[in-house]
């Protein structure tokens, strides 16, 4: 069972953004009691959302 009130209640990502024109992949990564992020890869083959 997962605590009452939740050991994290939000979770900031805050990362830069170069160029508006290209698709950004940052993956979110969470457990009950952890969070992790990380850059992704470069040059993936995301398509960008129109």
């Amino acid at each position: 069972q997962l605590p009452d009130p939740p050991f994290f209640d939000k979770v900031p990502v805050r990362f830069a953004i170069f160029d508006a024109s290209q698709s950004y992949h940052v993956p979110l990564i969470c457990t009950p009691w952890t969070y992790s992020t990380y850059r992704g890869s470069i040059g993936g083959t995301a398509k960008k959302w129109e």
